[in-house]
């Protein structure tokens, strides 16, 4: 292991070191979730170095490991690009806690720097897009995350005899979130509506997000949150989905 690297990082949640110290928790693309030691960030003179540590900023720093301590410090950096705007829309900011809380759930997805690449993309948009653009563009992150776990179902043909699904009609899909057709349904199962296919197949298609309307929000969030469930235990609950679909 290098123990000293130069690295962007995002950090996600700091707690206190000592009396003017912070351990802060944060996601890199080479080493993903690690917790860092940084000095003197609570004293007086220490303004520039709170910025360091601003959650969901995007920062590049100089980290050093302490083989002793079995400790990493950071110990010069800069932020890059700050997310002024969080705390001033509620809903930007339950967004971004989420996707924290995934972050730290899947172990920042396996340590991928594709991982750190949508997380970062995500944040950044988050915080320089208008607020009516934060649900489609948190589904999409989420929808994103999916394939690049390898789990993102396909929603155009059915899962169990592989008969493509009629267009522009809505789908029935299984508890894991697998697409079923009418032939090989038994039960009742939930229904994922035509224009949250066409949202979804336009994520990805690259193709530009479409307006997203209450019902189909309902849809796609009942969908992907059915397959999330299925892989990781989310600490942050229905409420939270509510403040950030206002």
């Amino acid at each position: 292991m290098n123990r000293l690297i130069k690295e962007n990082y995002i950090p996600l949640k700091a707690s206190d070191l000592g009396e003017n110290h912070k351990l802060v928790l944060i996601l890199t693309p080479g080493q993903g979730l690690i917790r860092i030691a940084v000095f003197g960030v609570k004293g007086k003179k220490s303004g520039s170095q709170r910025a360091l540590i601003q959650p969901f900023s995007l920062c590049r720093g100089d980290l050093y490991y302490d083989p002793v301590k079995k400790l990493w410090r950071l110990k010069e950096g800069e932020c890059l690009e700050s997310r002024d705007s969080f705390h001033a829309h509620l809903n930007k900011y339950y967004a971004a806690l989420f996707w924290s809380d995934l972050i730290i759930q899947t172990y920042a997805g396996g340590g991928s720097r594709d991982f750190f690449n949508l997380s970062e993309s995500l944040f950044r948009d988050l915080d320089q897009e208008a607020e009516a653009l934060v649900p489609g563009l948190f589904l999409s992150s989420l929808w994103d995350y999916l394939a690049l776990e390898g789990i993102q179902p396909e929603t155009n043909r059915c899962s169990r005899c592989g008969r493509p699904a009629p267009a522009n009609k809505a789908v029935c899909y299984s508890p894991e979130g697998m697409v079923v057709c009418s032939r090989c349904r038994i039960d009742r199962l939930p229904l994922l509506t035509a224009p949250a296919r066409e949202f979804l197949e336009s994520v990805i298609g690259k193709q530009g997000l479409p307006e997203v309307d209450a019902d189909t929000l309902e849809s796609l969030t009942s969908y992907i949150m059915t397959i999330l469930r299925t892989i990781v235990r989310l600490n942050m609950g229905q409420e939270s989905l509510r403040i950030i679909f206002k």
